[in-house]
């Protein structure tokens, strides 16, 4: 039943598929019938392949909005139109792993034709739009720098028609999807352009119009990048991605990891999830094998859609049923693990923390594997998972829905997020030198 929890298909604008690619010639060929049938058949396909859609939504309202946009549809549609009219959908699901997906693959296409892309790295504050510290010292504009307007368009409006738009379990979720996929829902907002140029009042207070160079002006380090780096007797292991797709390079970059703290004699070691959108289990399962021995279960229990892919699983069960039970996958490292560590460790998670990265945050508090430090996650320690992608005749825009619930190992069905044993805040550098510090004084 759980041979795969991977769920950050759900999270990202992840590359098109076949149907998806098959269907790019209709960007402008959509009519609000075709509109129309693709919102019923989104319907009707949600709610035959989630398990226990109450888990995270108010299915008479989301029930409504789907009406209410069928009856409202007019006139044609580009693929990115018809996207905007139907995504207002999104945030009514409540879960991270319910989405109408961005049209990918019109927005590469977008890309490869000229089509400018928007590469500061950027964060949503009390303030608004600002441009984050992680920006690179080649850059044009300084980190802090708050945008007043994009191309002429104010910004204030377009994050709030953005996040009218984005899914995930929580408004902190949403928010932390815009961050990283600013370029993406930008161009969905706009159409795109040439290039960008932007409106800033700067940190000492000036304002200037400066236009956006690609070549200078982006994050001083790619935030996929997992790494590993030394501060005196600590090591700071980042971790940025479960992905399956990445399973040789993830075993063979934490083999090597755990093989160089062990002949540095290092003693303390924080693993930083906080940007880990998840994966699959296996990943994080070999991950746990070089910190404890002891046996752990992700979960306790799990409400599933039954598929032909799980009914085996299931004796005398059938396909489309809905089946609710207690259910572990027990996991038992091995009694001898080269490199093992031995020293003091603390995981740290945040707002990009999701899916299989939750799943194992949850699961080293539930067995005492490890404190988990940081200001918590948006996304419910109780999630969903394995989701399944549906491409909608009409528009050839996926829909994306899971089949499983799960209850963490300790039996808590609340809809809490990950709260903290070690609360932390303020920026990632500064929660990692804090949580270092931390494990230092601890006998």
């Amino acid at each position: 039943m759980m041979k795969a929890l991977t769920s950050l298909l759900a999270l990202g604008l992840l590359a098109a598929t076949p149907a998806t690619q098959a269907q790019s010639a209709q960007t402008d060929s959509l009519s609000a019938d075709q509109v129309a049938a693709d919102l019923q058949e989104w319907e009707n396909w949600l709610f035959a392949t989630h398990p226990d859609p109450d888990f995270s939504m108010d299915v008479h309202a989301v029930q409504a909005r789907f009406e209410a946009l069928r009856n409202t549809v007019e006139g044609r549609y580009t693929r990115r139109e018809a996207w905007l009219v139907m995504a207002r959908l999104n945030p009514m699901f409540g879960d991270g792993h319910i989405t109408l997906r961005l049209p990918g693959a019109d927005y590469q296409a977008y890309l490869d034709t000229g089509g400018a892309e928007f590469t500061l790295p950027v964060e949503l504050t009390p303030h608004g739009l600002v441009i984050a510290e992680t920006v690179a010292d080649t850059s044009q504009f300084d980190p802090g720098s708050r945008i007043l307007a994009i191309n002429g368009l104010a910004v204030a409006p377009l994050l709030d028609d953005a996040l009218s738009r984005i899914h995930g379990d929580s408004d902190g979720l949403r928010r932390h999807l815009l961050e990283t996929r600013f370029s993406q829902y930008l161009w969905a907002l706009t159409g795109g352009a040439d290039s960008w140029t932007l409106d800033v009042t700067c940190p000492d207070g000036s304002q200037q119009t400066i236009r956006l160079d690609p070549s200078r002006d982006v994050a001083a380090v790619d935030p996929a990048t997992s790494s590993l780096e030394f501060r005196d007797n600590a090591a700071v292991l980042t971790l940025n991605s479960f992905m399956p797709d990445q399973t040789p390079d993830f075993y063979e970059f934490v083999d090597e990891a755990f093989a160089e703290i062990d002949a540095r004699g290092t003693d303390i070691l924080v693993i930083d999830i906080s940007e880990n959108g998840g994966g699959a289990h296996m990943l994080s399962d070999h991950l746990l094998n070089y910190l404890t021995t002891e046996r752990h279960t992700p979960l306790s229990a799990v409400t599933a859609r039954i598929t032909p892919e799980n009914q085996a699983l299931i004796p005398g069960s059938e396909v489309g049923q809905i089946v609710s039970m207690p259910f572990a996958q027990w996991v038992e490292p091995p009694a001898d693990w080269p490199h093992r560590f031995d020293g003091r460790f603390a995981f740290l998670v945040g707002a990009g923390s999701y899916s299989q990265s939750i799943v194992l945050a949850a699961t080293v508090q539930d067995f005492g594997i490890a404190p988990v430090a940081g200001p918590g996650t948006e996304g419910r320690a109780n999630s969903t998972g394995q989701v399944q992608l549906h491409p909608l005749a009409e528009t050839g825009l996926e829909a994306v829905a899971p089949i499983y619930v799960f209850t963490r190992a300790s039996g808590d069905i609340s809809n809490a997020p990950i709260i903290p044993d070690i609360p932390l805040n303020g920026t990632r550098e500064e929660q990692v030198e804090a949580l270092i510090d931390i494990l230092r004084t601890q006998p």
